[in-house]
């Protein structure tokens, strides 16, 4: 063949399909990869939609629970930290609020996110659904659990995709962006912002034996929610709180005045629960003939869940010296016939009963402030004490617990009081801090020991009686002194157990050395304090008129130089 010449018809034709079929590759592989960066970032748009959505909602959530007590007139004597309920089925017109009450009592609730109680438009995920929100059941607003602190469970767990491994424990709160329904998923869009559909299961899914949309029922039970990526059968996003979260969010923006604020001195705001408490008791023994004061509760509660710590269950046990403190006396009363406010119809065994109730603002003032609410003889009212009262423990001395006969004084029988850092008391309220290595508060047994909250001696005490306290681990103590030769009355000593006296000496002698209005004040702070001694004498009718002219005076001199080495 000539090689000038044209190639074969066959070849040519051969040569220009292999060039079509190639052009045509490239075109689709192109088209592909058109297509699939656009639904990539299509994916990724709603992906991030997604997740600002849950960000938004999650911060509507933490917001609502630092502002609950002063959300609304009714709510004032309550404590921060509760979560609102979801809308689980509202009119149309209501649509988006939080369900006035939902389930039972510690049961945990699924629904849709309450977007209209919270103020915020309805929130929609990538393929625009509103966002679903689960409520532990130990932190929804209401039915409201009868405890509320950092010990209190937090009864869900969210697992990994493979189903057994927890990535998040203690979680109080879930929100769920369901993603485009999957197989076998039919969701009415009837009307209203989001479908007015509360069928759960045609919104999130499950995996591995795991169902997003049923929470346990079981009151205090644990409800466990599964989080993995988007798989064809699988799409929901979550977005948990933690209960260590919440707390960090409530105490770091509580008022700097406030009970339990991260700006509060931990002395000072735990004092501010522990002291009212034993000013309770301490007006229940000047309001009886023999100045006596009230036996303990038990440790050991016998209710089940839920209502394991009703307010009710704290109730005072004959003979009973140490243990919780007691809301009720009616043993007590019984005895003693305190006439501390209207103990009328309040009969020995009637535990439960209104008027054998002593832990109330109407019966004493110094309460009002922890008890909360303003009907407090009718129920606690979810005060400070009633959502820490796990925390609250009380030690009464034999020779102060109710009898027929006057209290001792303890500087003639120091065999019948108790002994806090070698000094003699009536009785002590102890408050328990965080808990340290070893210690569990997660179920309801471990509560009942009070080695679980308790250190050293304390703990023996309490577990199994005796009559010493001392300055241990984070245990805050405040003690009551009994009346005696010197005092005619009881003494609430605020430090009888604390770390301040350095503090307080030094805030005493700022005062003293310019002369200062309030030092009487300061002055009984020190009660307890080593450098107690040379404050009394520093008010001693020979140094208290002119603290710059007593320093001619020896003894004067003296006491403020151990006041001033008290404060170094």
């Amino acid at each position: 063949m000539n090689k000038n010449s044209a190639p074969p018809f066959g070849f040519r034709q051969s040569g220009a399909a292999a060039l079509a079929l190639l052009l045509l590759l490239t075109l689709g592989a192109l088209g592909w990869f058109l297509h699939s960066s656009s639904a990539q970032a299509l994916k990724t748009a709603r992906d991030a939609h997604s997740a600002e959505a849950l960000f938004l909602a999650k911060e509507a959530l933490l917001g609502y629970a630092v502002a609950y007590p002063e959300s609304r007139p009714e709510r004032q004597g309550f404590v921060p930290g509760h979560l609102p309920c979801p809308d689980t089925g509202n009119t149309l017109e209501n649509e988006g609020a939080e369900s006035g009450t939902c389930g039972g009592k510690g049961v945990s609730v699924i629904g849709h996110f309450p977007w209209r109680s919270l103020g915020v438009p309805p929130p929609r995920d990538g393929s625009g659904e509103c966002l679903w929100y689960a409520v532990s059941g130990n932190y929804k607003a209401n039915p409201k659990a009868d405890l509320l602190n950092p010990d209190t469970a937090g009864l869900i767990k969210i697992m990994a995709a493979d189903g057994h491994t927890p990535l998040a424990d203690e979680v109080v709160a879930v929100l769920f962006a369901p993603g485009a329904p999957l197989e076998g998923q039919s969701r009415q869009h009837i009307k209203g912002e989001c479908r007015w559909d509360y069928a759960a299961q045609a919104f999130l899914d499950a995996l591995k034996g795991i169902a997003n949309g049923a929470p346990n029922g079981a009151a205090e039970g644990e409800s466990r929610f599964i989080a993995a990526e988007a798989r064809v059968d699988f799409n929901d996003r979550l977005l948990w709180i933690t209960r260590d979260e919440l707390f960090s969010h409530v105490r770091a923006r509580l008022p700097a005045d406030a009970l339990f604020a991260e700006s509060a001195p931990d002395t000072e705001d735990i004092l501010a629960l522990t002291q009212r408490v034993a000013a309770c008791l301490m007006r229940f023994g000047e309001s009886n003939a023999r100045k006596r004061l009230p036996w303990a509760s038990p440790l050991s509660m016998g209710a089940g869940a839920p209502d394991t710590f009703h307010y009710e269950k704290f109730h005072d046990k004959e003979n009973l010296l140490a243990g919780r403190a007691p809301y009720a006396v009616a043993r007590s009363q019984n005895v003693l016939n305190s006439a501390l406010g209207n103990w009328t119809g309040c009969a020995a065994n009637s535990q439960s009963s209104v008027a054998c109730r002593l832990l109330i603002a109407e019966r004493c003032a110094d309460f009002a402030p922890v008890a909360g609410g303003d009907d407090s003889r009718k129920n606690s009212k979810d005060g400070w004490w009633d959502k820490w009262k796990d925390h609250l423990f009380y030690v009464v001395a034999p020779g102060f617990a109710p009898a027929d006969a006057p209290a001792v004084d303890c500087a003639a029988t120091p065999d019948k009081c108790l002994r806090v850092n070698g000094v003699l008391y009536a009785a002590a309220v102890i408050f328990a801090g965080e808990a340290l290595a070893g210690q569990m508060r997660d179920t309801r047994g471990d509560r009942m020991l009070a080695a679980n909250y308790l250190e050293g001696m304390n703990a023996h005490t309490l577990q199994n009686g005796g009559r010493t306290l001392e300055l241990a681990g984070n245990d805050r103590i405040a003690c009551i002194a009994g009346p005696d030769a010197a005092h005619p009355g009881f003494r609430l000593v605020a430090n009888c157990g604390q770390q301040d006296c350095r503090q307080r000496a030094e805030n005493l002698r700022a005062c003293l050395e310019n002369a200062g209005s309030d030092c009487a004040v300061l002055r009984s702070t020190l009660e307890g304090c080593a450098c107690q001694g040379a404050a009394d004498t520093l008010f001693a009718a020979e140094c208290r008129e002119d603290v710059a002219a007593s320093a001619r005076s020896f003894v004067c001199r003296r006491a403020l130089a151990d006041l001033r080495a008290c404060a170094a």
